[in-house]
């Protein structure tokens, strides 16, 4: 591990704060069910609710449940005026459709109640993910993106997540991810924007959000450029013991570039993840979808201009204990990461097309294309391979006929020149044409002859 890592124990610092006013909720014990949906277990909690895994028993499927907490400080009067904007407003959320966005089924009220159902994740946070590896850079930018795309949509429908980093967004297969938790969105107009009360997660929420409790589409791109800042070096710009002392480093505006933590990561990309942390929301994206085009025309930058070494790109996730100096440079893995990250041994710049013989290719089994070095061990004996000085023949009915009308032509055209050899200069002499007059003479000669001859035979 590089001196960078190990002074930061990394499960430790992602602590789950609560909100200032808010107590920790506590799972619901003996219920088997809220609203229609039967409880399975608990999947987690945080400052605003307790998630569960449910089943939806009209619709057959799993879900996620999460139940919602009001701040306790707000009374019986304003809990309830919570609620009640809490359901129109999830209601609004709910409408959302895009792919990295996790989706709402339904807002409901059990009793005093209130619960959402969501799509149903198994998979990891990307939390949990950052937490074990390193990712390459181009998983990180296109992870970043898919973020800044989903807050875009959400922004252009009117509401703001207030609560956007790596714990809420969730693995749904491949290399998709997608953003959850819309439990505390709120509209920029809500009353509940309005009650100065943090709400967000600490190292996250921007200093207007900490000081004023102002929650705008600019605070979720300040979110946006926290985990952005941590895809591409592995740490979280605002980190502290407690919440007073993380958010009194996000007020003072301490983050240092991503560079200073590795060196390898482009400059152009390291500009866009400050530009969304700035302090001031003057100089700050005014927009996730500004964020977006940002990012999009760093990364282009990037590649353009060779800022990012090619074993980079071709990088797999590594282990943080695996992590050699820059990440993202050309020795950014030790060996035994470098190995299974790298293509197989075999593989150079030249290629050989190499045909499997017909025993060996199946219907179903199509011609393989095997990338060899020239050094490579004898090939089994039934292969053939395509050579530059190999002749091929192409066994079709067409071309032998045409191959058999050349030799006969290439047979006439050889025994036409023995003759000219057999026959010397001589035989390159026109022959003479016959006499015409010869024979015309000879056949009224003939005519005349048989004529007279016919003639005394009738007079005997």
């Amino acid at each position: 591990m590089s001196d960078l890592q190990a002074d930061r124990p990394r499960t430790g610092t992602r602590l789950r704060y609560h909100a200032a006013g808010i107590e920790a909720p506590r799972p619901l014990e003996g219920v088997k069910k809220i609203g229609r949906y039967e409880i399975i277990r608990v999947l987690g909690k945080g400052a605003m609710g307790v998630v569960y895994k449910g089943r939806d028993p009209d619709l057959e499927r799993d879900v996620a449940i999460k139940t919602i907490v009001a701040p306790d400080k707000i009374g019986r009067r304003g809990r309830s005026a919570y609620f009640e904007r809490f359901q129109r407003e999830a209601k609004a959320a709910a409408k959302m459709q895009h792919p990295a966005i996790v989706t709402i089924f339904d807002v409901g009220l059990d009793g005093e109640q209130p619960f959402m159902v969501l799509e149903y994740l198994p998979g990891e946070s990307l939390a949990d993910r950052l937490d074990r590896v390193r990712l390459p850079i181009q998983k990180a930018v296109n992870i970043a993106r898919d973020l800044a795309s989903a807050l875009a949509f959400a922004h252009g429908k009117g509401i703001v997540h207030r609560d956007v980093k790596p714990a809420n967004v969730l693995h749904a297969g491949d290399e998709r991810w997608k953003l959850a938790d819309f439990g505390i969105a709120r509209m920029p107009n809500s009353d509940l924007t309005q009650a100065g009360i943090f709400m967000g997660t600490p190292g996250y929420a921007p200093p207007e959000a900490i000081r004023e409790g102002l929650y705008t589409p600019q605070a979720d791109v300040f979110a946006w450029g926290a985990v952005l800042y941590e895809l591409l070096s592995g740490r979280i710009p605002y980190e502290g013991p407690d919440t007073p002392t993380t958010n009194g480093y996000v007020i003072r505006g301490t983050a240092r570039s991503p560079r200073v933590y590795d060196p390898s990561i482009p400059q152009p990309l390291a500009d866009v993840a400050m530009r969304a942390l700035a302090g001031d929301p003057a100089e700050r994206f005014k927009t996730a979808a500004e964020a977006e085009q940002a990012l999009m025309a760093a990364w282009d930058r990037c590649l353009q201009e060779g800022l990012i070494h090619p074993s980079a790109l071709a990088r797999k996730e590594v282990p943080h204990a695996q992590v050699r100096g820059p990440f993202h440079g050309p020795d950014g893995a030790s060996g035994e990461a470098r190995a299974a990250a790298a293509p197989p041994s075999n593989a150079t710049d030249s290629i050989e097309v190499r045909i499997e013989s017909e025993d060996d290719v199946g219907d179903d089994d199509p011609t393989r294309i095997v990338i060899r070095e020239r050094s490579a061990p004898p090939r089994p004996a039934d292969d053939r391979t395509i050579e530059a000085s190999d002749s091929i023949i192409i066994e079709d009915e067409e071309i032998r006929k045409n191959q058999e009308l050349l030799e006969r032509a290439r047979a006439t055209a050889e025994r036409a020149a023995g003759e000219l050899v057999a026959g010397g200069p001589a035989a390159l002499q026109p022959r003479p044409a016959p006499n015409v007059w010869v024979w015309v003479v000879f056949v009224l000669s003939a005519v005349v002859v048989g004529g007279i001859a016919a003639f005394y035979l009738w007079r005997l």
